[in-house]
């Protein structure tokens, strides 16, 4: 039994020789590392006006006209919550584009959106500019506009879109996001059919290349077997507690088997981006206010996310006239103070403590394949995997002379594994693993907290 000691908070890591587990690329090493851990992807569009999830693309621009929109009112909402960066959804799969593209006549300059000299994805990376928050883009490769989708001429619209957000018109963009919906019925430029594509129809081989070229220090989530997030298998935020980046290749039978947890025999290392709307829907829907996830249940989401080696990924849904609705924006900033209070003492003096988060060093990748972290000799937690980061929680606080993480089980190249112990509100911590949603839902998760 290998054992990671820990005398006080001091760490005693062991070293062997490698064995080649896959590690992350550079840029996903420095985003699982130096954040942010949580982001936000906010849907706004033709779809908001017509009470819709996915437009068939035949959509009129002259609906685009909101009363007060506010870029700054969003990110100021979004930055409360703590959310550390916004990705823009510039295209939807209506294939109407939200700034002024040479590419298509589908956009927004033929709304009144500004008089018809607006650029909705420049208002939101100004504002995000502006608060601090980083700024990326989603932009979707289905178009069931497009005249073209289909063929090789589509192809080469979609680069030129990817062109003019990335090349540098719009700033540095942290993450690049490629829906999996792809193909299907359309209006097509009012062929009204359906269209269906072949497996490498996009060429996202030489898409992502052409991206990272653009955009050196981009993560990317999706784009077939070249990205560095990999979809979970849910819209619900929910990670399983063993869940590992380590999976095998997204080509592979298994991988979607694999989406939530992954496996320490995989070839590659695509970190999980846990998305999940904060209502209902991805775009605002008026029959869905009273559906806004409460603060603590978004701090759930966050447990169950970044606390099991993933990042977090909250779906903002403005509103008709161009803002988030009241209640949206107080559970942001419920989350934001929830999430500052559970992390905001640390204890490094054998005191008493409810929240542990565990570390492990991944520049070898994912080593650690069984732990048990311990206090004066009892078990508390065990579990598979730890990766960049592993929260659990303690019902009711305790205190403990000595506490360590045992690694029972690596692959051989175990670099380092740290921890921190904090004291939560007992309360607030208790209204957190109590949180259901306005259906009923709970997800409690055993792994989750220790009695």
């Amino acid at each position: 039994m290998k054992k990671t000691m820990f005398a006080a908070i001091a760490v005693v890591s062991t070293v062997v020789q490698a064995v080649g587990r896959p590690a992350p690329s550079p840029a996903l090493k420095a985003r699982l590392q130096d954040g942010p851990e949580v982001i936000g992807i906010v849907h706004w569009g033709l779809n908001t006006y017509t009470d819709r999830e996915w437009g068939f693309g035949n959509e009129d621009p002259a609906m685009l006209n909101p009363a007060n929109f506010d870029a700054d009112q969003i990110v100021q909402a979004c930055k409360a919550g703590g959310i550390g960066g916004l990705v823009i959804v510039a295209k939807h799969h209506d294939g109407f584009c939200l700034w002024p593209t040479k590419t298509t006549e589908h956009n927004i300059t033929k709304s009144p959106f500004r008089g018809g000299q607006g650029d909705y994805v420049r208002e939101m990376e100004q504002a995000c500019r502006k608060a601090g928050l980083k700024f990326g883009v989603y932009v979707s490769p289905w178009d069931r506009n497009s005249e073209h989708y289909a063929t090789e001429k589509y192809v080469e619209i979609f680069n030129a879109q990817l062109k003019e957000l990335l090349g540098g018109d719009y700033g540095e963009v942290f993450e690049m996001w490629f829906d999996g919906a792809n193909g299907g019925t359309g209006w097509y430029g009012g062929a009204n059919e359906r269209r269906n594509i072949g497996k490498d129809y996009y060429r996202f081989g030489e898409v992502m290349q052409m991206v990272r070229a653009l955009q050196p220090g981009i993560t990317v989530f999706g784009g077939g077997n070249y990205g560095d997030f990999r979809w979970p298998g849910n819209e619900r935020g929910l990670l399983d507690g063993d869940s590992r980046a380590t999976i095998v290749a997204p080509d592979d039978p298994a991988y979607r088997g694999l989406l939530n947890i992954g496996t320490p025999e995989g070839v590659c290392f695509r970190a999980c981006e846990s998305d999940f709307p904060q209502r209902n829907g991805w775009f605002y829907h008026e029959k869905e206010r009273g559906t806004t996830k409460s603060a603590a249940y978004l701090m759930k989401l966050y447990l169950s996310s970044v606390g099991n080696a993933g990042t977090m990924d909250i779906g903002v849904a403005p509103n008709k006239d161009g803002v988030l609705d009241a209640d949206d924006v107080r559970s942001l900033a419920g989350f934001g103070a929830i999430r500052r209070e559970f992390f905001a003492h640390e204890v490094t003096d054998g005191g008493k403590f409810n929240v542990i988060v565990m570390s492990e060093d991944i520049s070898k990748g994912e080593q650690v394949d069984a732990w048990e972290f311990v206090a004066d000799g009892k078990t508390l937690f065990s579990g598979k995997s730890i990766g960049v980061k592993r929260i659990r929680v303690l019902e009711s606080p305790m205190s403990a002379e000595s506490c360590e993480v045992r690694v029972l089980k690596d692959g051989g190249d175990l670099q380092g594994v740290s921890f921190k112990l904090y004291l939560a509100d007992p309360e607030l911590v208790t209204t957190v693993l109590a949180a259901t949603t306005e259906s009923g839902e709970t997800d409690t998760a055993k792994w989750m907290t220790a009695p």
